[in-house]
């Protein structure tokens, strides 16, 4: 086993692994702060800002429905040798 395996722990938490989430995160806030002033501070901003809003929780949840439609769950199939479901305990 290497030294680095040695210093991980069992979770996978690593303080790189932290550090890049939290730049991520303030990378995608500036962006976000920046489109949304430049947006925003126009004639027509707030109104832009409520449109993008609503086409983006449209998408989302097209997306959503699209998915699940498209992965249904799968049926429950009786085992013919005990007569129970599979997987069920005694």
């Amino acid at each position: 086993m290497s030294e680095t395996e040695r210093e991980r722990s069992a979770s996978g938490w690593t303080l790189n692994r932290e550090l890049l989430n939290v730049g991520a995160i303030i990378v995608a806030a500036g962006t976000a702060h920046l489109a949304m002033g430049l947006i925003g501070h126009e004639r027509y901003g707030p109104f832009m800002l409520l449109l993008l809003g609503g086409v983006l929780v449209v998408t989302a949840l097209g997306h959503r429905f699209y998915e699940h439609r498209r992965h249904p769950a799968p049926a429950v199939i009786e085992c013919g040798r005990c007569g129970g479901t599979p997987g069920a305990g005694p």
